[in-house]
């Protein structure tokens, strides 16, 4: 029995949505270096206080079946400073609340592998956003000795070290940190960060999101200059 001109073109519909939905997840299973290839969504700029701007863009979330639109902000910043010292700040649990306000707890798990790392953060935000906390994968790679490091983190799942807990909001990351030596002491870095929605309207988490990231990049710029 020849089939219906209607039927060949829903299978074709469905074969192609098959396709893209393993095409999706082959994409995050590569890394967030791979969304990072997303280039044709444009970033619009919400926020700026020279010489730090902030970006925002809305894309899909890398694997996610059915689809999820989520943000991914993005910052560019100058730092008078090594690539090396801010890393080991990035690092450092001794330093992490002089520069990030909202985190009570937090706890780095060095590997024997130093590209690579764990981290573990508890972050009290301010209403109306619930306190959440993130566990998460890092790993290193210099693109240039010297020159330009570039750090990509990721969530991660391990129960005995990051139990979830049942009244904080785990939050599902990725993103990376490019930092780029381009003068003797003086670093461009670019912050990304893609997280997933929260249920809450916009018009409440859009200040909170840009207010805090804005402080936190003073905050780290400040220690590392000193």
């Amino acid at each position: 029995m020849k089939r219906s001109i209607f039927t060949i073109r829903v299978i074709s519909i469905l074969s192609f949505i098959r396709f893209t939905s393993i095409l999706a997840i082959i994409i995050f299973t590569t890394g967030f270096a791979c969304s990072q290839d997303y280039e044709y969504v444009k970033f619009d700029l919400v926020k700026e206080e020279a010489p730090i701007f902030i970006y925002e863009r809305w894309i899909t979330f890398p694997g996610k079946v059915p689809a999820v639109k989520a943000r991914e902000v993005k910052s560019e910043f100058l730092i008078h400073a090594s690539i090396y010292k801010i890393l080991s700040i990035l690092k450092d649990e001794s330093k992490i609340k002089i520069w990030q306000k909202h985190v009570s707890a937090f706890k780095v798990y060095p590997q024997q592998d130093t590209t690579f790392w764990l981290e573990y953060s508890y972050h009290d935000i301010p209403w109306p956003v619930s306190d959440q906390d993130h566990f998460l994968r890092y790993d290193l790679e210099e693109k240039i000795p010297g020159k330009e490091l570039f750090i990509k983190f990721e969530s991660t799942i391990d129960p005995k070290l990051a139990p979830v807990e049942n009244d904080v909001t785990r939050m599902e990351l990725a993103g990376s940190w490019r930092l780029e030596q381009i003068a003797p002491q003086q670093v461009k870095a670019t912050y990304r960060i893609l997280s997933m929605p929260s249920s809450i309207p916009r018009m409440f988490t859009d200040p909170v999101i840009r207010n805090n990231l804005m402080s936190t990049i003073k905050a780290l710029t400040a220690l590392a200059e000193k």
